[in-house]
Formats: structure tokens, C-alpha cells, sequence
């Protein structure tokens, strides 16, 4: 019976789905995967664990709780779908996209991922410790990610497919690149993630794109759980100082014996479960707050809230990035020292307002991420990259799904600010490169042979 229920939920999670992919395809909107990219990160990680106990024998937790917190999610995706597709036609007339056509500047796109690039050595080699400056570095390095996809865009616009291939080559490579320099495999799954769906928008065959997408998710997911097998032994080989030879070495060893995802391998299901199960938490969450109560009351969305003020202008800001001991506090469950458990949006808005604070916390992000998505695909209509960052790049933040809201504020509040300058750093740049070629366009010689 339970499993009948369960199956019930899951269809209805993505009926709710479909909904917002078919209304977006019947009215034409125009997007920059924005929002498909929140929906499968959403659906990662509370609905394709939870479709693993539907199968027959396997059960890594508590499958009632598993389905208390899968609840609270289907409020959620059904929240995110009202207000995405019925809220946003009624605000979105607010803003006014731009309808002048800019003058495209091809080097733009591999400025900004000169810029990302930056950004993630500078974090690399510790300046984070600054005031602000991790905020600031971590959103910067995003620009690697709106890079790439304008490159690939480039490419697909001017019909050269081989560059095109190229620019998706190596954004293929992300994964492996945070994990040899990091130890972490997280950040670069999710950069290339944001690249491949922001490429989807543009491409025209939707079969292409289905299978394509299909492909590289089981691809992903068996990248995935190689990974976890052999992550101890590589984070020891990173995070111990070894040389990039020692690291690669290290990394050979895993390819030579990698595993396909085996829906039959148990294995390879508890690794998932394990780590991406994320309904689980919100079960435990919701169990507790229904049997002895301590609801946040809206205490750290206030936080969130505050985190919009950069540290640099309040130094002994409490709010810090990622979610602390949320997830213990309001589950009853201690983790291990050094283990970074995301609370996520959905057990947040719920520990703060119970299922009503589920339904109109994701109502709003529907909201705001459509609106920052379309305006942004408003702005590359035009070959206006200006107005394409500082629209997309806060729109990425928005895609921490499994992390605390402060994060999504702070991170937000640092996209807008690093999106404005390194838009303001390459207009003077150009201009520079404009006034030293003009001279020379003025003499008479260089000009006819200019034109």
C-alpha cells in the first residue's frame, strides 16, 4: 500500500513537471535553462533516490520517512510550478526587455571565462580570507560557467560545429578538473551541468536534446558513483599535498576500473541514497517538528535576509555561508565531525512555516528565477552579454537547491556586485583597445586597407 502511495507521488511530481514544459512550449517563451536547470536539480535530489524504493527488496531508510519528506516536495515542485507559469505573466510586465540589437563582441565570452578562471585560483590559493572576498570569488568564478555557455552560443550561432564541439569538450572536463585540484567533484558537475542545459535552449531538435540529456545522465550518474567508491583515496591523494602526477595517477586507477550505474548493483543504489536522498532529511525534519515542535518561525530566512549585507560593511556578520548544524537542530541527528550537510531548500522553508511555507517559499522562487530567465534570454536575443550577465549570473545562485538560503543570498547579492564589475573592467578594456587601433585607422594607408 505504501509503495502504491509512493508511486502515486512520484507520478504526480512530475506531472507537475511536464506542466511547466508544456505551458513554456505552448506560449513560445524564450529561456536560458534557468528554469529546467533548478527542476532537475530539484528532482535529483528528492525525487530519483525516492524512486529507488519502488523497487522491489531495497530499503536503505526508513521508507515512511522517506515518503514524509517526499511529501513536502511535491508541495514544493507544484509551488514552483504556479508560480513559474501562472505567477510570473502577471509580474513579468513589470520589467522591459531590451528590443535594440547590440553589436556582437566576440571576445566577451572568453573575457568573462578569463575572469572565472581568476576567481577560482584566487579561492584556490586562500585570498577568500578577506572581508567578502569569499563571496565574491566563489560567485566569480560562475563566470567560468557563463563563459563557456556563451562561447558554445558563439559557435552555434556562426554554424561552426567543430568549435562548438570543442567548447562542449571541455566543458566535459570540469568535473575532473575540481576534482584534481580540490578533491571535490560537487562544483564541476554542477558547472558543466549549467552549461550543457544553458546549450539545450538553443538547440533545435528536442529529440536531440532528450537523447543527448538521457545519455549524459547515465553517463553522470555512473561517473557519480565511481567517484564515491574511490573518493577517500582521492581527496587523501588532494588534499595531502601529493604532486599532480601522484593525483592523476590516482584518478587513472578509477577510470581503468570504472562501474556503469547498475539499477541491480545494491551498491550503487545506497550510494545514491545515501548522498543525494535529500527527502530523507526533510522526513526526519518534519517527524520531529511534528512530535515536538521548535519550528523556526522564520528565523533563517530573517538570516538570509541579512546575509544580502556584505561583510564587508559588517565585519562580525553570524551569518556564514553553508548551513551549519540546521539540518542536526531541527532532525535530532548528529553527523560527523567535518561533514557538510546541506539543510536544502525544501526542509527550510518547512521547518519555518511548516507545508504552507513549503508551497509559497517555492511559489516565489517560480517567480523570481522565470523572471530572471527570461529577461536574461530577452537580453541574448539582442547580443547584449552585458545585460545577459548581470540577469543570468544571479540566477545561477539561485540553483543551490540543497543549501541554505543564505547561501542563495549571499551568493546572490555577490553576483549582481561581480557582474557589474567585470562588466564595468572589459567596456574599459574595450575602450582602450578601440582608442589604440583608431590612430592607426586614421592614416590613410592602414584605412583602405581596413576597408
Amino acid at each position: 500500500m505504501e509503495n502504491n502511495k509512493l508511486l502515486q507521488q512520484l507520478i504526480l511530481w512530475m506531472v507537475a513537471v511536464a506542466l511547466i514544459v508544456l505551458v513554456r512550449l505552448r506560449r513560445k517563451e524564450q529561456g536560458v535553462g534557468l528554469v529546467l536547470a533548478y527542476v532537475i536539480n530539484l528532482w535529483l535530489i528528492h525525487w530519483f533516490a525516492v524512486s529507488l524504493y519502488v523497487i522491489p527488496g531495497f530499503r536503505n531508510n526508513d521508507p515512511q520517512v522517506v515518503g514524509l519528506g517526499f511529501e513536502q516536495s511535491l508541495y514544493a515542485i507544484a509551488g514552483f510550478a504556479f508560480g513559474s507559469v501562472v505567477l510570473t505573466p502577471f509580474f513579468f510586465g513589470l520589467f522591459s526587455p531590451s528590443n535594440s540589437m547590440h553589436v556582437l563582441d566576440r571576445n566577451l565570452p572568453r573575457a568573462y571565462m578569463a575572469i572565472g578562471a581568476a576567481a577560482y585560483m584566487g579561492l584556490s590559493i586562500g585570498l577568500g580570507a578577506l572581508p567578502s572576498a569569499t563571496a565574491l570569488l566563489a560567485t566569480g568564478q560562475e563566470l567560468v560557467v557563463v563563459g563557456l555557455g556563451l562561447c558554445c552560443w558563439q559557435a552555434w550561432k556562426e554554424r561552426n560545429f567543430k568549435l562548438l564541439q570543442f567548447w562542449i569538450a571541455m566543458t566535459l572536463l570540469m568535473p575532473f578538473i575540481t576534482i584534481i585540484t580540490r578533491g571535490f567533484i560537487g562544483y564541476g558537475a554542477a558547472a558543466a551541468f549549467s552549461v550543457l542545459v544553458f546549450v539545450s535552449t538553443f538547440v533545435r531538435s528536442r529529440s536531440a536534446v532528450l537523447v543527448g540529456g538521457m545519455l549524459l545522465g547515465y553517463l553522470g550518474m555512473s561517473v557519480y558513483v565511481t567517484y564515491m567508491r574511490d573518493r577517500g583515496e582521492i581527496r587523501e591523494a588532494v588534499w595531502g599535498g601529493q604532486s599532480f602526477e601522484d593525483r592523476l595517477d590516482r584518478i587513472t586507477n578509477s577510470v581503468k576500473t570504472f562501474e556503469w550505474f547498475d539499477l541491480s548493483n545494491d551498491q550503487h543504489l545506497r550510494r545514491v541514497d545515501d548522498r543525494l536522498n535529500q527527502s530523507y532529511l526533510v522526513g526526519l525534519g518534519v517527524s520531529r517538528l511534528t512530535d515536538v515542535g521548535g519550528y523556526a518561525h522564520g528565523a533563517t530566512l530573517w538570516d538570509a535576509l541579512l546575509a544580502l549585507i556584505p561583510r564587508a560593511l559588517w565585519p562580525d556578520k553570524p551569518m556564514a555561508g553553508g548551513s551549519g548544524n540546521l539540518v542536526s537542530e531541527f532532525t535530532g541527528v548528529q553527523f560527523a565531525a567535518g561533514t557538510s550537510v546541506g539543510i536544502g531548500q525544501v526542509m527550510e522553508f518547512y521547518v519555518n512555516f511548516s507545508t504552507l511555507g513549503v508551497v509559497i517559499g517555492f511559489m516565489i522562487m517560480g517567480l523570481v528565477l522565470t523572471t530572471l530567465d527570461k529577461m536574461a534570454a530577452g537580453a541574448l536575443a539582442v547580443n547584449d552579454l552585458h545585460s545577459f550577465v548581470l540577469w543570468y549570473l544571479p540566477g545561477l545562485s539561485l540553483l543551490q537547491v540543497g543549501g541554505s538560503m543564505v547561501e542563495v543570498t549571499s551568493s546572490a547579492i555577490a553576483s549582481v556586485i561581480v557582474a557589474y564589475a567585470a562588466n564595468r573592467y572589459l567596456d574599459r578594456m574595450q575602450r582602450k583597445r578601440m582608442a589604440r587601433t583608431e590612430p592607426l585607422l586614421a592614416t590613410p594607408h592602414l584605412a583602405q586597407m581596413h576597408e
